[in-house]
């Protein structure tokens, strides 16, 4: 399986694509990329396995050459994973895709090299992608079918949507019993802490480290920042349902901000149930 991988904020248009990647011409995994791209120097982030239980994020280095309409990039670092960590273990990916402009509403489609970060070969594939406008066109299109049928109950109809909601703002679904590794560099880190829909009362107890950050607190629209040092190794912060609100699940948003990333997650969560998110600070 390739394992690899923000949101990266800036100020240039991001270019968004999704699809997948495809390894020994029968596996296809879910992958996206976000690029900008200024005077021929592109960075962005890469997921991988989106809602999976080994969603992963990159960071995103590459070249564009207008003239040869030539993009270059790969993967070099991961900013969080929802695999076992272990960053030796993870195969980068590295691709050239000819015929490419930023300025085209075109899809990419190319081969890659997977590397390990000692550029030892892992495994290669191929990449086939098609801008997210598309594909979101594509969902509305549906969406827009579904809400008139008399057919399909509204609970449906709501879950849908939401998942559209949750797609356009990149988010991070924490769920039970996961951990969720973030590597950071920063001594410290800002959680941001709200309701991000309808304010239902939902509930969370927050712990770092074993000790008790937060307890009983109810998400409101309004949002609280907490500011925590990171431990050299590893800090765990570790999230409990207190209740589910009147409408379940638990569903609190959480920013992560540690001056490099910023990453959007959201709880998924029963009354009792827990997710774990484990920063692990790297030189």
């Amino acid at each position: 399986m390739v394992l690899v991988y923000p949101i990266f904020i800036s100020a240039q248009e991001a270019y968004e694509y999704i699809g997948f990647v495809r390894i020994n011409d029968t596996v296809n995994i879910a992958y996206k990329v976000s690029l900008t791209e200024q005077k021929g120097e592109v960075k962005g982030y890469s997921l991988t396995g989106m809602g999976g239980e080994h969603e992963t994020r990159s960071t995103i280095r590459g070249e564009y050459y207008e003239d040869k309409k030539q993009l270059n990039f790969r993967e070099t670092g991961i900013v969080y994973t929802k695999s076992p960590v272990n960053q030796n273990d993870f195969c980068f990916i590295n691709t050239t895709i000819e015929n490419f402009s930023f300025k085209k509403d075109n899809k990419i489609k190319a081969d890659f090299i997977g590397l390990f970060p000692d550029n030892t070969k892992c495994i290669d594939g191929e990449i086939m992608l098609s801008p997210l406008e598309k594909m979101e066109a594509k969902f509305d299109k549906v969406m827009t079918k579904i809400n008139k049928s008399k057919r399909v109950s509204d609970s449906i109809k709501e879950k849908l949507s939401s998942m559209k909601m949750m797609d356009s703002l990149n988010m991070n679904i924490l769920r039970k019993d996961q951990t969720l590794s973030v590597f950071s560099k920063s001594k410290n880190v800002s959680l941001i802490i709200y309701d991000g829909g309808k304010e239902d009362g939902d509930k969370i107890t927050i712990s770092v480290n074993g000790k008790t950050l937060i307890s009983n607190f109810e998400a409101t629209n309004k949002s609280k920042q907490i500011n925590l040092d990171l431990a050299e190794g590893k800090t765990s912060i570790v999230i409990n349902a207190v209740n589910e609100g009147s409408i379940a699940p638990n569903t609190v948003i959480v920013e992560l901000k540690d001056g490099d990333n910023t990453i959007k997650a959201m709880s998924n969560l029963k009354k009792g149930e827990k997710t774990q998110i484990d920063f692990l600070k790297i030189k």
